[in-house]
């Protein structure tokens, strides 16, 4: 019988046991996920995302950038709520990444910014990580042999043709709608977080 490659087991979703696995380092731009799951209303288990991805690679480091929302942010989006919700907010956050790092995540946060868009006339957010997730990337280079982007943002597509003149091999973990097409292009394989879903989700409340 053929054996199945690491490709097809990423593309059915499926948890293996391969052995000699290549040595990986994982990278989350947590706010490209963020309106994915938002949009189709589940959550993923960031314990069960790590022991996914082990069970088909030796994962060396795992990086988690995320946006926090500054006080005039916050209510920014949730006009109605009080500063006890902001507060709340802020020590649930610290939580989190108290939780992730416990899980051997190695957390990179910073405030999300408030810019006026003067021809829309409002005020829009923006929290980007490209430079910090490409430094770490391209400073790190010896920690891996696989790169696991984890974000369908097109402006990574120099990034993953560098790391290509590398010799490193790079796999793209998206949602199917969040996921540039010069990006899939670019990568070696892709995986759409639908077809991780059964592995990966955080149970729901009440479940």
């Amino acid at each position: 019988m053929r054996k199945r490659t690491t490709k097809e087991n990423l593309e059915e979703g499926k948890i293996t046991g391969a052995e000699n696995k290549p040595k990986a380092s994982v990278f989350i731009d947590y706010r490209n996920y963020h309106y994915y799951l938002e949009k189709y209303k589940w959550n993923i288990d960031w314990g069960k995302f790590k022991m996914f991805l082990s069970s088909m690679y030796n994962i060396n480091k795992i990086y988690f950038y995320e946006g926090v929302p500054s006080k005039i942010v916050f209510f920014d989006l949730y006009p109605a709520s009080s500063l006890e919700d902001f507060v709340n907010m802020r020590k649930e956050k610290n939580q989190e990444f108290k939780s992730l790092e416990e899980k051997g995540f190695t957390i990179r946060k910073k405030l999300v910014n408030r810019m006026y868009d003067a021809k829309e006339k409002k005020y829009k957010h923006k929290c980007n990580f490209d430079v910090e997730l490409t430094i770490d990337t391209v400073d790190n280079l010896d920690d891996y042999e696989v790169c696991i982007l984890c974000s369908g943002d097109g402006d990574f597509v120099k990034l993953i043709r560098y790391l290509k003149g590398k010799h490193k091999t790079v796999i793209v973990i998206a949602g199917k709608d969040r996921l540039s097409s010069l990006l899939k292009k670019a990568a070696h394989q892709f995986m759409y977080l639908k077809n991780m879903k059964p592995n990966i989700m955080k149970p729901q409340s009440g479940s």
